[in-house]
């Protein structure tokens, strides 16, 4: 059995990327930086934008990178754990020690970065599969180092971690358009929901 649990509204209230950029710059950094990121958000909504270009786009605006790169230098990578921590669903911790225990192999397959989601997987003591950044020299930088792990790329990751998913009994947790994929791969899907009955993602358009 492959337990794969989407992160961003899923596993956490919220999103890493926003939980991030609010600890990242102070007040007035961060109302520049959200003013700043308007023209790229309406390029976003109207498809002239990709979800990637945009992504990249906030973790330069925000500095994010620039903050981790601090943080790691300083011996304190794990700087946004205590926050994720604190945004951490009951239900679904629950439901994710429930997996461990039965000896399940637990995957978080997300679309934030691996950078900022590292110190969570590593403290839950499961695999993670997210969007990489471009490391240069040591150094984070706001560019994205391949596919956005959204949507159908969630199962190519998926893929290439554990082999032909044909043979593989996968049980998914996800909220959103992002995970539909995924949860259309499992054999055991669960649509905003952490109950033992699966829920598969809703059909139509």
């Amino acid at each position: 059995m492959i337990a794969v649990f989407d992160v961003d509204c899923t596993l956490l209230r919220g999103d890493c990327l926003h939980m991030a950029a609010r600890h990242s710059r102070g007040p007035l950094g961060q109302l520049a930086a959200a003013l700043l990121l308007v023209p790229s958000l309406v390029a976003w909504q109207v498809q002239r934008l990709s979800t990637g270009e945009l992504k990249e786009r906030a973790l330069a605006l925000f500095r994010i990178c620039e903050v981790v790169n601090r943080k790691e230098e300083a011996g304190q990578g794990d700087w946004l754990l205590p926050v994720l921590r604190r945004h951490l669903r009951p239900v679904a911790l629950e439901r994710l020690r429930w997996h461990q225990q039965r000896g399940h192999r637990v995957v978080l397959c997300s679309a934030s970065p691996r950078m900022l989601l590292q110190p969570l997987a590593d403290w839950l003591g499961v695999e993670l599969l997210a969007t990489e950044l471009q490391c240069q020299q040591g150094r984070w930088q706001p560019l994205l180092e391949g596919p956005n792990c959204k949507g159908p790329e969630k199962v190519q990751r998926l893929a290439a971690l554990l082999g032909p998913l044909d043979g593989l009994t996968l049980e998914a947790y996800g909220d959103s358009q992002g995970d539909r994929e995924l949860l259309q791969a499992a054999a055991l899907p669960h649509y905003r929901s952490f109950r033992p009955e699966p829920i598969p993602y809703p059909s139509g358009p």
